[in-house]
């Protein structure tokens, strides 16, 4: 039995080193890759709310040369109690991978024939990159069931500085793909639209709890 033990053990403990130095790797990857500038970023505001939550969500589409888009989306969001928000503001972001929607209408039609809508591409790493974005405790982004990776805390410092530097238009969005295994590190340099921006902050304005 002892000796069972002991193999189940160093079984254990093999899977988790096995582990922890794939995602060593994975973020080494992404720290080598050369920055690049996509080709095309979108940004939009999407609201949501529910019963129980009020989120604000800045989105960002960045499209590169590769047949791939990633989805940034910053949210800040409070809990509700009794129809009015309460509680401390949550700000956190997810980052997703999608392949890249086919372009022409032929291929539009072609894929929806076949049902070929885009899907999520897994990845092993994911980082929101920014000179703004500095403060000590700020929240490592970890993996959700559907692919993305994500990052939320209840810091007010941290979640300004996370605003900042969205809102400066000056950030890196790192992230690993696994297959086929390739890091890519995308430069983003322009800020929200004003109108955009504008809406976001009048969303979080309304995210102020009654007294």
């Amino acid at each position: 039995m002892a000796i069972y033990m002991s193999r189940r053990r160093r079984s254990a403990l093999t899977r988790a080193i096995g582990s922890a130095a794939a995602i060593l790797l994975a973020a080494l990857a992404s720290a080598q890759a050369q920055p690049i500038v996509p080709d095309q970023v979108s940004y939009d505001l999407k609201m949501s709310e529910d019963p129980a939550v009020k989120a604000c969500i800045l989105t960002l589409a960045i499209k590169g040369s590769s047949d791939e888009t990633v989805d940034f989306r910053l949210v800040v969001a409070r809990t509700k109690r009794a129809d009015v928000v309460a509680g401390p503001a949550v700000f956190g972001f997810t980052i997703s991978v999608h392949d890249r929607p086919v372009a022409s209408v032929h291929d539009r039609q072609l894929a929806r024939r076949h049902n070929a809508e885009p899907h999520a591409i897994g990845i092993t790493s994911a980082a929101f990159v920014s000179d703004r974005y500095v403060a000590a405790a700020r929240p490592r982004p970890g993996p959700f069931a559907d692919g993305s990776w994500a990052a939320a805390t209840l810091g007010t410092a941290d979640g300004g500085e996370l605003l900042d530097a969205a809102a400066a238009g000056k950030f890196q969005i790192a992230y690993t793909r696994t297959r086929p295994s390739a890091a890519r590190v995308f430069e983003v340099t322009s800020p929200p639209p004003p109108d955009v921006l504008t809406r976001f902050t009048v969303c979080m304005g309304g995210l102020q709890a009654v007294e």
